[in-house]
Order: structure tokens, then C-alpha cells, then sequence
């Protein structure tokens, strides 16, 4: 039986490339091990040195920011067996399959069953077409990686990821994930029972309490989340998840904090209400005010993610955004720059958003790295990127003068 190696690239521009476990490869190796297929996850995330094992296959995570260095592998997997095949899959690889002239295999969409159809020859295509897996919801294969090597932290203490749904209803036009959603068939949403089994074996094989659910819209569906939450309360864990303003409810705040929630993130992305349109997020200002408030009610640490550079960005909007973070007075925050992944409606269509230049160096395609700046990929009709840089540096100064409350992750500790 040929052997299988997964491997998540290092993303070296990235704040934290190792805050946890990569569950898509998880998800993948326990649909190997439960097809009794050889297989382990070599995760080079936070590694200067790569140990790459020798196998007959590997499968290798792609992202736009890590193009460089995802081909970088491919040719060192070939170095330890000449004879491998390369199997490339992932985001950028679903988005655009035409950038891997060097793998043997491009998987598109979802991979856990395709990678059996690939090792088990049933699929020899070069273009795979990913298909949703019967089983949505495995538990990930814990088991091939050393839990306590990861840096997330909630309340405190060390965690694990969790998915108890896939997919997501809304199209934002920056989410480089719209088209692996699309590709995996809508929304799909696992039995609370079964999530409740994942997180008593997580407890009971490696004493974490706290986890990240790390599903798009954790409140999705409130009855199927409020018999989750039942079912965990007694645990007595600590967790994190991402709600969505315009849908959540001040109760379903209430009943998150009940069950031991730590925080809540939201995708806020702007305090411009003409942004908010422009990225098609479906919320209005209001809304992302209104859930910050209700979950700090309920004790709950409110943590809003921002996007800057948004095409139509201007110092007005940057402005609002400002004005946002002082009214609603989130208690954490993330600013990323806005990037034109592939697949998105505004990476594949520049101009109709107003984009002027698109950089071509897929480095640059990085949200936030080490230094505390993003990187900066085009020019706008509004501004260019020496115009946007110059926002971008006094706006995070701006807000480097407010203090986050809650504790921080360690990166977050060491930003500028």
C-alpha cells in the first residue's frame, strides 16, 4: 500500500503561522486512516528546517502567499523520493489549478475523498474534482501531531480546533474561501452529539479544555446551536467561535456565555457603510455595533476583524472605521489588508472594483506579518499603494494607543 504524507507549508511573512493544527489535513488523514492507508502530517508551519519523511505520496496545502515556497517542497519531497507523486491542493489550488505545472495531481475542492481515490488509484486524472465526503464531520486525526507544539490559547490555556459546520450562506467578494464552499456543496452541519463526542475525546486523550470552533458562522442555525450548547455546558470548556452580525440575537449572546464562551470574533471589516456594500457583506453598521455590545453584556471578550484597503478606501473611510472602533469599543481587534486572493469576485475581476495594479509577486500576499504591517498588492482609483501605506501606518498607530482587554495571543504580545 503506497504511503501518504501531508504537509502544511510554513508562511513566513505570517504573524503566527503556527497558532494551530490545520484541520482540512487532519480531516484528510483520518479518511486515510480509516481506509487503512499509511499516512502522516508532517506540519513545517514555524519551521526554518524542513524533515520531510520519505513516502510514496504527498499531499501539500497551497495558499497564494505560500506559492514560493509550496513548490519549494514539492521539489524537496522529490529529492527524498524521485519517484513521489505530488498532489497539490487547498485554496489557491481550487482557485487556480493552472498554477501547479510541477504536481502530478491538482485537487480541486474538498480532498478527503479525492485522496483516496488518488492513492488507491481509482482517480488518476491530473485535475481532480474534490466531491463532499460522506462523513463531513471525522474526528480529526489528533493523533499524527503534537497538540502542545501550537500557540492558541483560550482563557489562557491550550486548545484545539473543532468544526461543527462547513460552509457558509453569505459571498463576501473578498473571501478566499467562496470557492471552495461553492465546490463543497452549501452548508453542512454535523449532530451536536457528534461534536460532543469530539470534544469528551479531546478532554479525556489530552486534558484541553479550551477549544476554537472554528467554523465560518458558528450561531448559524440557533436551535441546532442551542442544543450544542446544552450539550457542552457541563463540560465546563472554554471556547471561542465566529458569530455574524445581522443574524445573531442578544439571546443567542446570553446562551454562548452560559455554556463557558470566552470570546466571540466577528468579520466587522469596516465602519463605512459604502465599504460594507462594496465587499456585498449584507450587514449594516448598526448590526456590527449591536453584537459587539451584546456579547461584552454578557462578559463575554468581543474580538472584530477589520479589512483596510478595500477598493473605494479612502482617509474618509479609514476615518469611520476609527470612529467605529471609539463608539462600539470592541475589547480585542485584528487589522488585516485587504488582498485580491484568486477565486474572489474582486481578484478575479480587479477592474470592475477599480483596481488599477495588481502586483504580481505572490509574497506581498500576506494580511499581516511580523513587523505589525500588511502586505500591499495593488493601486486603486482612489489611492496607490505608496498613498494606502502611508493610511495604513497611522492608522495602526492610531490604534496601537488603545489598549486590548482579555488576554492576548503570543504573537499579539510581540506586534509592535
Amino acid at each position: 500500500m503506497n504511503s501518504v504524507c501531508l504537509i502544511h507549508p510554513p508562511h513566513p511573512n505570517c504573524t503566527d503561522d503556527r497558532l494551530y493544527p490545520h484541520l482540512g489535513l487532519l480531516y484528510i488523514a483520518a479518511n486515510l486512516q480509516s481506509n487503512r492507508i499509511p499516512v502522516e502530517v508532517c506540519d513545517l508551519s514555524g519551521q526554518a528546517v524542513w524533515n520531510i519523511p520519505h513516502a510514496d505520496i504527498y499531499g501539500i496545502t497551497a495558499y497564494v502567499a505560500t506559492m514560493g515556497v509550496t513548490e519549494r517542497i514539492a521539489q524537496a519531497c522529490r529529492a527524498v523520493n524521485p519517484s513521489c507523486t505530488i498532489v497539490i491542493g487547498g485554496p489557491h489550488a481550487s482557485a487556480r489549478p493552472k498554477d501547479f505545472p510541477y504536481a502530478d495531481h491538482i485537487v480541486i475542492g474538498m480532498g478527503e475523498e479525492s485522496m483516496v481515490d488518488i492513492v488507491t488509484g481509482v482517480d488518476d486524472r491530473r485535475i481532480v474534482n474534490g466531491y463532499a465526503p460522506t462523513n463531513h464531520f471525522p474526528y480529526p486525526a489528533f493523533n499524527l501531531i503534537n497538540p502542545s507544539s501550537y500557540s492558541m490559547r483560550v482563557a489562557g490555556e491550550a486548545s484545539l480546533p473543532i468544526l461543527t459546520s462547513r460552509g457558509c450562506p453569505y459571498k463576501c467578494s473578498f473571501c478566499g474561501l467562496n470557492r471552495m464552499h461553492e465546490l463543497g456543496c452549501g452548508v453542512h452541519m454535523a449532530d451536536p452529539q457528534t461534536i460532543l463526542g469530539h470534544i469528551q475525546r479531546v478532554k479525556d486523550e489530552y486534558g484541553i479544555n479550551g477549544f476554537v470552533f472554528q467554523d465560518d458562522i458558528f450561531t448559524l442555525d440557533r436551535k441546532r446551536l442551542f442544543k450544542l450548547l446544552d450539550l457542552i455546558k457541563p463540560l465546563n470548556i472554554h471556547f471561542r467561535c465566529h458569530g455574524r452580525a445581522g443574524y445573531d440575537t442578544e439571546e443567542t449572546y446570553k446562551r454562548l456565555a452560559d455554556a463557558g464562551c470566552e470570546q466571540v470574533c466577528w468579520g466587522i471589516e469596516s465602519g463605512s457603510q459604502y465599504i460594507l456594500d462594496r465587499m456585498n457583506k449584507q450587514v449594516k453598521v448598526e448590526d456590527n455595533y449591536n453584537v459587539i455590545q451584546w456579547a461584552k453584556r454578557y462578559g463575554i471578550n468581543a474580538r472584530a476583524f477589520f479589512i483596510i484597503g478595500f477598493p473605494g478606501e479612502t482617509a474618509d473611510t479609514i476615518n469611520e472605521t476609527k470612529m467605529f472602533i471609539e463608539q462600539a469599543d470592541p475589547d480585542q481587534w485584528f487589522v488585516s489588508n485587504f488582498i485580491p486572493y484568486p477565486g474572489t469576485k474582486v481578484g478575479d475581476n480587479p477592474k470592475e472594483y477599480g483596481i488599477t495594479y495588481v502586483s504580481p509577486d505572490t509574497d506581498d500576499y500576506y494580511q499581516v506579518s511580523k513587523d505589525g504591517t500588511g502586505g500591499i498588492t495593488i493601486d486603486t482609483e482612489w489611492m496607490s499603494r505608496e498613498e494606502f501605506r502611508q493610511a495604513e501606518l497611522s492608522f495602526r498607530k492610531w490604534l496601537s494607543t488603545r489598549v486590548m482587554r482579555g488576554p492576548k495571543q503570543s504573537y499579539e504580545e510581540k506586534l509592535p
